[in-house]
């Protein structure tokens, strides 16, 4: 199933804040609690948080709970899945209807599949990806170490034997007798689980979420599909050392606001937009050592917004536990 692991991720959540002349009063402490001090003007046209209704805000928290929401139904799906195979075991057609009820947890599904203390795929559903069975994945880091410490692994973002890059998480499995007898996992499609969850927050018209991941700027999800994958290395990028510089910021500091000149969406003229990010920080375990997932949002000068972000850090552990908190902007 795994040709190639591309490390532990974490998700971090954006939205849009419009900045306009007025904002209410109730929502002025709420201004002064989160938003952090205006980044320099970009040729005479102020970027950051001069004022915004608070609106907006509770947006945010309804996209931050619909990832959550959708993530921590996919983590609960793998628990029902590991406590299910111990009945089972992780062979058989027992093993087979688990696997067929876990693809189920959300329509971005690629495959299930268990795999044995050794590393080898034992089952796999649904049936169209029955060539991996038998594959040994022991060599890769995430099966590997998952197999290693016998927790649940979080999410990756991998390259799969199928030709696809996709989230993957394992869970543990342990037998009625409380031995480890090896992991079941679940692989989705990225771009298509974070443009579905996200798709009733995006703002339209000239600003948008979009995600990436932190080391490297590989964009996991775009309203334009044709950045999608896309690094900081990638040619569309090269001419833009603004944009360029931006990326290597944002490996290196979790929050902050720039301005940068890019191509708009129909790619037909370079305009000047402004981001905000921000990006979750290792958790103290390994899984999740140098790997966070940004989402930011960038609009033209011509129409100045902002965006403020709130995190959702994935569970390190079989626990599952999730939490949100507001960090911030630096």
């Amino acid at each position: 199933m795994i040709n190639k692991e591309h490390r532990a991720i974490l998700l971090a959540l954006g939205l849009l804040v419009l900045i306009g002349p007025a904002m209410s009063q109730d929502a002025e402490q709420l201004k002064q609690e989160i938003m952090a001090d205006d980044e320099p003007s970009l040729d005479g046209t102020a970027f950051g948080p001069k004022a915004c209704s608070g609106e907006p805000i509770w947006m945010l928290l309804a996209a931050c709970d619909a990832v959550s929401t959708n993530l921590s139904r996919i983590e609960t799906a793998l628990i029902d899945a590991s406590i299910a195979l111990s009945k089972t075991g992780i062979d058989g057609p027992g093993a087979r209807e688990v696997l067929s009820k876990l693809t189920a947890a959300d329509s971005s599904v690629i495959d299930c599949i268990t795999i044995d203390t050794d590393g080898i795929v034992r089952e796999v559903e649904p049936e169209s990806f029955e060539g991996v069975k038998g594959q040994s994945l022991k060599e890769q880091d995430q099966v590997n170490d998952t197999l290693a410490s016998r927790l649940y692994s979080g999410f990756h973002f991998i390259k799969a034997v199928e030709g696809l890059y996709a989230i993957d998480s394992e869970m543990p499995v342990f037998d009625q007798n409380g031995s480890f007898i090896g992991t079941v996992s679940f692989m989705f499609n990225h771009s298509q689980f974070l443009g579905r969850v996200l798709a009733p927050f995006q703002p339209g018209g000239n600003s948008k979420i979009w995600v990436s991941k932190a080391d490297d700027a590989t964009i996991l999800y775009e309203t334009d599909p044709s950045q999608i994958l896309l690094n900081k290395s990638s040619a569309m990028y090269q001419d833009y050392p603004e944009l360029l510089g931006l990326f290597d910021r944002m490996s290196m500091e979790r929050t902050g606001f720039g301005t940068y000149r890019f191509l708009d969406q129909s790619h037909g003229e370079t305009i000047k937009k402004g981001c905000y990010w921000t990006t979750i920080p290792d958790e103290g375990t390994q899984l999740f050592k140098s790997s966070s997932t940004q989402f930011a949002k960038e609009s033209p000068v011509s129409d100045p917004q902002q965006c403020i972000y709130l995190l959702r850090p994935l569970a390190p552990n079989i626990s599952c536990h999730l939490s949100e908190r507001q960090n911030p902007l630096s």
